[in-house]
């Protein structure tokens, strides 16, 4: 093997560092919840997730408003439906871009869940 010059050395350590930090940086958990409230810690997060395999069909912005299944209200209930990180959630731009939230407060009073006042995009009288 022929030995790297010192400017080759310093080309492959530099090259080394970019490779490790774009490493770092792919291997970051990005938060799909915005705000204050630690959606890993909390499990918020799974909440969501839950949420959003269950009702997604009642809630999404495509197709007609229609009465949730019993699997939804379930998992709706199942939940921590007045937790922060949900209202911030509901509040996120990812929300704004998936979501009805006309379906979702349809979704929610047929299943007997009491939105608090000022969670997600409007305020709840």
């Amino acid at each position: 093997m022929s030995q790297l010059s010192p400017a080759g050395r310093l080309a492959a350590t530099f090259l080394l560092i970019i490779l490790a930090a774009a490493a770092a940086i792919s291997a970051q958990q990005v938060p799909q919840v915005p705000g204050p409230h630690d959606p890993q810690a909390s499990g918020c997060q799974n909440d969501i997730d839950a949420l959003w395999r269950s009702c997604k069909q009642f809630v999404q912005k495509d197709g007609p408003e229609q009465p949730p299944s019993e699997g939804c209200c379930k998992t709706l209930k199942a939940t921590d439906a007045d937790a922060p990180c949900i209202c911030d959630y509901l509040s996120s731009p990812d929300a704004k871009d998936k979501l009805s939230m006309e379906k979702v407060f349809y979704v929610t009073k047929h299943c007997g869940i009491t939105i608090p006042k000022g969670c997600g995009l409007k305020q709840v009288a």
